[in-house]
């Protein structure tokens, strides 16, 4: 990764990409969070990306198992985001709904979301939709930034169902909680710190 890198800055390539390293679970996986913002930005191919691609191959892909790629659109809705710059860990929830219920999910999510806007909840997680996964893909991934693994071990206050109780009352909060988790098929956590040293920052 780092022989790639190197030839990454030595061409000028102008996309970032942040990576992290799986801490828990699969210890072995990695993730590379390439700086696109709009579709149309992924039509632009990056020369430098391009003559680097033969560096990739040889230098990369013998030491890798297995690759997926996917794309992750943002989804403000269902979010309550918060600092995302300095932050060093980040618990991913990922998400996989019942065939037919991701609009019972996304608008559950999206009460929650409300309510934590509306309350200024000190939590903060950002939704990204998953697109073009491959089989067994998450549809969705909630992302939960954290800088330490004691500011991720703290509970936020007020805790989740006392905030949706203060904004719904009892009986809404538990009616959305039930129509959260009865649209979801399985889903699964892990978390990832943030690793300078296989990112690459364009330079300035």
């Amino acid at each position: 990764m780092k022989t790639w890198l190197q030839c990454l800055h030595q061409h000028g390539a102008t996309r970032a990409m942040w990576a992290y390293d799986q801490v828990t679970g699969n210890l072995d996986h990695y993730v590379f969070e390439s700086g696109d913002t709009t579709w149309a930005a992924m039509d632009a191919h990056d020369m430098a990306s391009n003559a680097c691609w033969p560096t990739f191959v040889s230098a990369v892909e013998p030491h890798t198992s297995k690759a997926v790629s996917w794309v992750a659109q943002d989804m403000p809705k269902l979010s309550h985001p918060g600092a995302m710059k300095d932050m060093e860990y980040f618990y991913v929830a990922s998400v996989k709904v019942r065939p037919g219920q991701g609009p019972d999910f996304e608008e559950a999510l999206g009460k929650f979301a409300a309510a934590a806007d509306k309350t200024k909840w000190d939590a903060n997680w950002d939704t990204m939709g998953i697109i073009a996964g491959g089989r067994g893909a998450a549809d969705y991934a909630l992302v939960w930034p954290n800088k330490s693994w004691a500011e991720m071990g703290e509970d936020p206050s007020p805790s989740a169902k006392a905030m949706m109780e203060h904004v719904y009352g009892k009986a809404a909060a538990a009616a959305n909680r039930k129509q959260y988790l009865a649209a979801i098929e399985h889903s699964w956590s892990s978390i990832y710190k943030y690793d300078k040293d296989l990112s690459y920052i364009p330079a300035k």
